[in-house]
Order: C-alpha cells, then structure tokens, then sequence
C-alpha cells in the first residue's frame, strides 16, 4: 500500500470520527432538548409551605392606643428610627409558621367586633411578604383546635379562597403550640377513659391559652395588660358558660385556669363520647400540641 492510500484512508477516519462525533453531540443535544421538563406548578404548595416553615420573621405590634384596633399607624409607631420601644408596643420572633400558630391560639379569645388584632395583622403581612415569589395564587389556613368540631377553636386565614372548579394543589405542616404547665397530665400516664382524655385535653388546651406564669406577670403588670389579660379571661369564660368567682380580680390564675378547665372537659367528654370508640380513640382525635397551617395554591 502507497504512502498516498495511507494518507487518504487516514483522512477519510479522522473524517468518519469527526462526522460520527458530530451525530452523537446533536443526538445529545436533542435528548437534553425533549427530557427538560416543563415548568411544574405541582409542588408550589409544598415551596410555599417549606417558607413558611424554614423561614422566620420579627412582628411589631401595639397593644394599645387607637390603632391597636385598626389601621397601620401602631406598626409605625413600634419601629421608630431611633430604635426606642414604646411600652405599649411588643416584638415576636420565630418561624412564619410559628407565628401563625401563635395568632391562631390568640384568635380563640378574640373577639369578632374588635377585628383582628395588630399581633395578627403583623403576622398576615409577614406571611404576604414570604410567599411573594410564589407564582401560583396561595391561600394559607391556620386552625388551632383540640379535635375537630371542638367548642374552642382559633383559625386565622391569609389570602382569598380559589374560584370553584379549579385544581388546587395542598400542603399541610403541623406546627407546634407553646406549652403552658398542665396540672396532672403527663404524657406518659396512659388515660384509662373517655373522661380522662377530655380532662387532659381541656387542661392542656387553658394552658396554652393562659399559661399561669405569663399570665399571673400580665395581671400583675398594669395597664393595659391586666386589662387585655382580664378581657381574654371573660371572652373565654363566657363562650363556656362559666364565671370565675373573682379568681381574674384576685390574681389567681391557677384557680381560673381550673374553672374554665374544667367546663372544658365537660364539653370534650360529650364530644368525645359520641365521636369515639373508647379512650385509645379518643386520644388519637387530640391534637392540642399543634396547630395545622393549610397552604393551597392554584393557577390564576
């Protein structure tokens, strides 16, 4: 063989390589091409959920004043540019979910003609601000409830509902709710009945809306705690049915806690009794510790 048909077939290779390296990169490219998936809004409200869950904010808000009834002016006046806080004026901090969860067991006092409170305004606008960068429309849900259907519940919601027929994407998180001391009721002891559920329920469900320490410090503490303290008593005490025999004029939070605790577990024990098939079931319904926050998303 000559030095020229070596030289051609040694061309002609490196041509058929080159040639062979050029399909094989447009195969590549192709295959890349149609594999990409499409933009997916599937999983928006678990992004939403994981925000407000992972992320956290810091709300200002008064507790008294004109506008610790309405408008934005209490929020402005928490924050002034020197850094100062008035006394009437509170910070919270924690996760958005935390802070949800927290308005929600506040909801449960609160009453409809006072609307929502500047705590829970400060909350709605931080949950706003988190989820900004979700394309799809959200809605967030919070409820606060020792079972469903249960006498006392606390819900707190963010953003309007979707428009009927219109596929909705949900994400739950079960957040927990800040513990309060409940007399007698320990998570190892097992209930041997309905009524013992209910009892533990109810103690557990007026301590985290009163925990004793902070509340005896509230009454304790002047104007305008005592009073908003002593306000949240009466509210509760009366969606029960109950009095409370000057127990909130006394200071004695313990003593109030045990009235309001025990029409509770008056009104669990019904429920419980007709809803579930012995204590096993009856404890399997409580859900005290946490609050749910329901994220929905959906296509605008």
């Amino acid at each position: 063989m000559t030095n020229e048909h070596c030289d051609d077939r040694a061309v002609s290779t490196v041509l058929d390589v080159a040639v062979c390296l050029l399909f094989v990169t447009a195969a590549v490219g192709v295959l890349a091409t149609v594999e990409r998936p499409a933009p997916d809004e599937s999983d928006t409200a678990d992004r939403a959920a994981s925000l407000l869950g992972t992320t956290t904010a810091t709300v200002h808000y008064a507790t008294t004043g004109p506008s610790s009834t309405g408008g934005s002016a209490a929020a402005v006046a928490c924050r002034p540019a020197d850094g100062s806080r008035p006394d009437d004026c509170r910070t919270a901090h924690g996760t958005v979910a935390g802070l949800l969860a927290r308005a929600a067991v506040a909801d449960v006092a609160a009453t409809e003609s006072a609307g929502r409170s500047p705590f829970e305004r400060g909350v709605r606008n931080a949950t706003r601000q988190r989820l900004a960068g979700i394309r799809s429309s959200w809605q967030v849900v919070v409820t606060w409830r020792a079972y469903p259907d249960a006498p006392l519940t606390g819900r707190v919601v963010v953003g309007d509902g979707p428009p009927p027929g219109i596929d909705v994407h949900t994400a739950t998180l079960r957040v927990p709710v800040a513990a309060g001391a409940a007399p007698g009721a320990t998570d190892d002891d097992e209930p041997r009945t309905v009524e013992a559920v209910a009892r533990r329920a109810a103690a557990g469900t007026v301590a985290r809306l009163f925990p004793p320490e902070p509340t005896w410090l509230a009454l304790a503490g002047g104007e305008p705690h005592d009073r908003l303290t002593a306000g949240r008593y009466r509210r509760t005490a009366a969606a029960l049915g109950v009095g409370l025999d000057g127990a909130v004029e006394d200071g004695a939070v313990r003593r109030a806690n045990g009235r309001l605790a025990e029409a509770l577990a008056s009104e669990y024990g019904h429920d419980l009794r007709e809803s579930a098939d012995g204590p096993v079931a009856a404890a399997s319904l409580i859900s005290v510790e946490t609050a749910t926050v329901t994220v929905r998303t959906w296509s605008p």
